[in-house]
């Protein structure tokens, strides 16, 4: 593979410490056959010093945006203005950006100047963790670590680059990264130094600039972090939680969050399980959470402290359908009993009704309308709970209630609550 573009800092031979790939070897070959430098950077460099595979592959280069548009076939314009071409090689796409210097971050956000340089030491210098200020030159097989972040990843330390609070002052979202970046999953947390804890705590306003979107990008992949009690408790105790969601959690939640699965919508309705529901729609509503969690937050939550009666169960299983298996985690890991709940798993759920309109109008002399229509799920309700089967059980049922009189809407109907 030709060798393109020196690195202006120094590099320590880690022969495949990346692992061959046919279509990333293509883009950067590509990119030093022209003359000009590339590396392989930040996460993927990150994730090979830790024995892991990468998911994705970032690409820095000394080619300006125009000049990587004219190297390749097949590239999009994805992030342009701060230098950033997707470039496509085979099956995989690949997110290439020009080495750069930024000045002021107005926003909070994003620089207020972008200008193209050609120092590798400079562009890494500007990046947030040390852990992710690595470049790899994979045609030289040399790793350029300007500051020591091989040996805080082998240590378990996650430090800034430079001067926390001020990597930290120039975008918000790396707060939340930073607290992502604690939990290593099964290898248990990584702690902060002590500056980049204090700063932590100290530039936490600086979440306002940044657009909920993204925070909520960040939150869903902490809460279901292997570790996710321990880094939630941890932004509780900072102000950082509170921060995003508006309200200051109990302590004594955060260790029973280690006791679910990883079901997101489970964990957060256990977060809020000391709020009243309309607190909870506030934060759902804050974090404009997308309609499917929102709803299930909210159903999972009414479920916490309303166990069903014995004489419900029937009809609490078909209801809830395999979410009584959540509520059953989710009383274990609050503490609560659950002979009920584990009972009504016995019970058949997706049960269908057995009767339709035809088959009562032929009985009743009814014509479509409500009435119909709500005395079938009054037949429904007395199918589920008795256990109905066959019709003629129906016929016994429809003999027994009182439809002809009362008003339907007050009728039974087949939910539970």
């Amino acid at each position: 593979m030709e060798e393109g573009l020196l690195a202006d800092v120094p590099g320590v031979i880690s022969p495949s410490l990346i692992p061959k790939n046919e279509d990333l070897e293509h883009v950067l070959n590509v990119l030093c056959t022209t003359g000009y430098g590339a590396w392989v950077v930040g996460g993927a460099v990150r994730d090979c010093i830790l024995g892991e595979l990468p998911k994705e592959y970032d690409i820095c280069t000394t080619a300006t945006p125009e000049q990587v548009i004219e190297s390749f076939e097949d590239t999009i314009p994805t992030g342009i203005k701060y230098g950033t071409v997707t470039v496509k090689s085979g099956n995989s796409m690949f997110e290439v950006t020009t080495l750069r210097t930024e000045a002021g971050y107005g926003d909070g956000r994003r620089p207020d100047e972008v200008e193209w340089g050609s120092s590798l030491g400079v562009d890494l210098s500007r990046r947030d963790f040390t852990m992710n200020a690595m470049a790899y030159d994979y045609a030289r097989g040399l790793l350029h670590d300007p500051f020591g972040g091989k040996l805080d990843l082998e240590n378990g330390f996650l430090k800034a680059v430079g001067d926390s609070g001020q990597r930290l002052s120039e975008d918000g979202l790396r707060i939340m990264r930073a607290y992502r970046f604690m939990d290593r999953q099964k290898k248990g947390i990584w702690l902060p130094d002590s500056e980049l804890s204090s700063a932590l705590i100290d530039n936490r306003a600086m979440l306002a600039m940044v657009s909920i979107e993204r925070v909520w990008n960040e939150l869903v992949r902490i809460i279901n972090g292997e570790n996710a009690s321990i880094v939630l408790s941890r932004m509780n105790d900072d102000g950082v939680l509170p921060a995003i969601i508006g309200y200051h959690l109990s302590k004594e939640i955060f260790p029973k969050l280690a006791k679910l699965p990883d079901d997101l919508e489970a964990r957060m309705a256990l977060l809020f399980s000391g709020l009243i529901i309309e607190d909870v729609t506030v934060i759902l509503e804050r974090l404009k959470v997308p309609k499917a969690v929102f709803s299930r937050v909210k159903f999972l939550h009414s479920l916490i402290g309303n166990p069903p009666k014995q004489t419900e169960l029937r009809l609490y299983r078909n209801t809830l359908g395999i979410e009584v298996v959540t509520h059953s985690i989710l009383n274990e890991a609050l503490g609560k009993k659950n002979d009920l709940i584990d009972k009504a798993l016995q019970y058949p759920t997706g049960i269908e009704c057995l009767v339709d309109g035809g088959w009562i109008m032929e009985r009743t002399g009814l014509k479509p309308g409500i009435k119909l229509g709500r005395l079938k799920d009054w037949l429904f309700r007395i199918q589920i709970e008795r256990g109905y089967s066959d019709l003629s059980q129906m016929e016994t049922a429809l003999c027994t209630i009182p439809w002809a009189n009362g008003d339907p809407k007050d009728w039974p109907r087949p939910k539970w609550p």
